[in-house]
């Protein structure tokens, strides 16, 4: 079957313009504000020039130092070794072969998935080893690989393909540069007129390059160049880059290696760096299959093979490795696409700062109050598939975090999390629970996941609370003081001082530098609408407010903001009075949130962690303020498939809740109050 003429007139306006974007894209993680993806590029002409430049004058110096066997070749005598291959080397190489071109075809499935095209993994494998095998063998791979991928994916544009060949091909050359880095940092090879020292130092410069940029990515750091921003993808996907590079380049230098004679008995260690090298000059030379820069490179590189008998190799190799895919790869394309199919995606319920009426069903339903975090607009929920269990699901730069216990039914927890480990992998992060209670820490375990015991939850059971006890001593003496200093608190049943609230709250963040985020809620007029809010008054002047998650199984404390000069105890007369209007509805807890495990209950590394942040003085008065109410304790967990991920991930989220990004829902102006409000507490609860 032809190319459809009727689609490509169709698309001759995507055609010009992925043109344009194939010559000068290279990564689509650039954005900025006001840029034009299809603006020419008057530079392109004069790169072109300066790279193949570049490659002519690498060419001439190696022909220079081959120049005596080039003198000698004996056409014929490379037919012979091309004769002389046996069957076995053959079917070796092909058997090769296909495995590097199964490691290319991951290329595209993991870029589909770091760019969330949605389209089946199988299916992008496909229309990856397709794309390869002709733009490797044709040549102009940008553009003949985005005509291809653009023919191969249903109800993908030309655009589209432009901007993911240019991803493939720029992930490629990422692991190239570091792989055949590091194999010369530990195998030394001798390149014509460079010595040995310099190639050394060369590549160590370039591992600790890597090195940096795989840092930044840990770090979530986000190259600025102008109105450009580069924004790196994880560091797993980085690593699944290197991984697929390796695998790839080492398979196809071994089906080269095969197909030496068996008399030459060369060494893989030693024809491998070789290989990366002359790999990389037909890269930088653009022509088909890097036909001549590869050979003369690779002549070149070793010295101590017999001419004919290496050229004959590589003429086989070719054979093999580029113009069989190609004639398999044709024929596919001339079947054309499949059916699409979408790509096995869980139940994702995307961030929103108002809950649907399922999510707010299984907010009401769940244990944890915490549930409605929701409306700060950042998580989403991992629904399971029935839709009568949720997870709410927070993103940091390289984990996908389940937050606290999931919501509905408690059978479906081994479910969800087999569904959060897929969708970790969709989107190339750690799957990782963070603040789980014992019981969901032992399913995670049962799965063979790592776990950590991470905080203490403090909360308070409703039903027996007294202030009459000794261990309450404290804070009857709190109370007393806020007493006497003219302290009166209420629970808002109208409109909210929004003004003055958010007044108190920007003072609150510039005395502390800032709020905490990510597990943690963030004052705006929208979020705390929706929450039962507790008002501390001195006269007509509001000097501090709390905020509470509530449905009818829980109250759970989220924001406290006292003002500079409230009176000393304001803080526990907000939470008293919060407490004592949980029990006139009857709810049975009230959670005064999490705190860190103390140091000498923890060992080795977090004993080392936890003893360092209990030196903050903020650290030690928090915890001095929740015991003075003396709660029950519950430990929480943290848990991810390995150990190592189980480190990243803690560093990962402790990152995202002490500088977290801005809210995209939040005003310019904190104490802005001209827009009102989506919603608030009605006061028809309390009547």
């Amino acid at each position: 079957m032809a190319w459809p003429l009727a689609g490509m007139k169709r698309k001759k306006n995507d055609a010009r313009t992925a043109q344009t974007i194939a010559l000068g894209a290279a990564f689509p993680a650039w954005s900025g504000k006001g840029s034009d993806v299809t603006a020419p590029i008057p530079a392109t002409w004069a790169r072109f020039g300066v790279r193949q430049g570049a490659t002519l004058a690498i060419l001439v110096l190696f022909l220079w130092v081959i120049r005596e066997q080039v003198l000698t070749l004996d056409v014929d005598a490379i037919w012979r070794a091309v004769a002389g291959i046996a069957t076995w080397q053959w079917v070796g190489a092909l058997i090769a072969s296909a495995g590097s071109f199964a490691a290319l075809a991951n290329y595209d499935a993991l870029v589909h998935r770091a760019m969330k095209t949605g389209q089946n993994p199988t299916q992008a494998r496909r229309s990856g080893w397709i794309a390869i095998a002709l733009s490797q063998t044709l040549g102009f791979g940008l553009i003949s690989g985005a005509l291809v991928r653009w023919r191969m994916l249903p109800g993908f544009s030309l655009i589209e393909a432009s901007r993911l060949t240019a991803v493939v091909t720029a992930s490629f050359l990422l692991g190239w540069v570091m792989v055949t880095a590091s194999v010369l940092l530990m195998f030394p090879t001798s390149i014509p007129w460079i010595i040995a020292p310099l190639v050394v130092v060369c590549a160590a410069c370039v591992v600790l390059a890597g090195c940096c940029l795989m840092g930044a990515s840990l770090w979530g750091y986000q190259f600025r160049f102008g109105r450009w921003t580069l924004r790196l993808p994880p560091i797993a996907t980085l690593g699944r880059v290197f991984g697929l590079t390796i695998l790839d380049t080492v398979l196809a230098a071994c089906a080269l290696w095969l197909l030496l004679p068996a008399e030459t008995q060369y060494p893989f260690i030693d024809l491998y760096p070789a290989f990366l090298l002359a790999l990389g000059a037909g890269l930088i030379s653009g022509t088909p299959g890097g036909v001549g820069p590869f050979e003369v490179a690779l002549v070149a590189l070793v010295p101590d093979t017999d001419t004919h008998a290496l050229l004959g190799a590589i003429l086989a190799w070719r054979i093999v490795y580029y113009a069989l895919p190609a004639i398999l790869a044709m024929g596919a394309l001339v079947l054309g696409a499949p059916a699409p199919t979408p790509a096995p995606r869980g139940h994702i319920a995307p961030p929103a700062p108002e809950l649907t009426p399922r999510l707010a069903q299984l907010a009401d339903q769940s244990p944890l109050a915490e549930f409605t975090l929701l409306r700060q607009g950042e998580h989403a929920v991992l629904l399971s598939q029935t839709a009568q269990s949720g997870w709410m699901l927070g993103t940091t730069s390289q984990s996908l975090v389940a937050l606290r216990d999931p919501a509905g039914r408690k059978q479906e927890i081994d479910l969800l999390l087999r569904d959060l480990r897929a969708e970790a992998r969709i989107e190339g992060r750690l799957p990782c629970l963070y603040k789980v209670s014992a019981r969901t820490a032992a399913h995670a375990r049962g799965q063979g996941w790592h776990v950590l015991p991470i905080a203490e939850e403090c909360w308070l059971p409703l039903h027996d609370f007294s202030m009459e006890t000794p261990r309450r001593a404290g804070l009857r003496r709190k109370l007393r003081k806020a007493q006497k200093a003219g302290v009166r608190c209420e629970i808002c049943l109208s409109d909210p001082p929004f003004t003055e609230m958010a007044r108190i709250a920007q003072d609150w963040k510039s005395l502390r530098g800032g709020e905490r985020g990510f597990s943690m809620g963030r004052y705006t007029p929208e979020y705390v609408a929706g929450q039962t809010i507790c008002l501390a008054w001195r006269d007509t002047t509001l000097i501090g407010f709390a905020t509470f998650h509530t449905n009818p199984q829980e109250w759970a404390l989220d924001l406290m903001r006292p003002s500079c000069d409230a009176p000393d105890g304001t803080m526990q007369a907000l939470i008293h009075t919060a407490i004592l209007a949980a029990q006139a509805e009857g709810c049975p807890r009230l959670s005064l949130a999490a705190l860190p495990p103390r140091a000498q209950d923890s060992r080795a590394i977090a004993a080392l962690v936890w003893r360092r942040a209990e030196k903050e003085p903020s650290s030690t008065g928090l915890r001095q303020f929740k015991m003075g109410f003396a709660p029950r304790l519950s430990p929480l967990y943290l848990a991810a498939p390995s150990r190592w991920s189980l480190g990243l991930a803690g560093a990962d989220i402790a990152r995202a809740i002490r500088t977290p990004p801005a809210l995209c829902a939040a005003s310019p102006d904190p104490t802005d109050t001209t827009s009102r409000p989506r919603a608030y507490k009605s006061g028809s609860r309390w009547s």
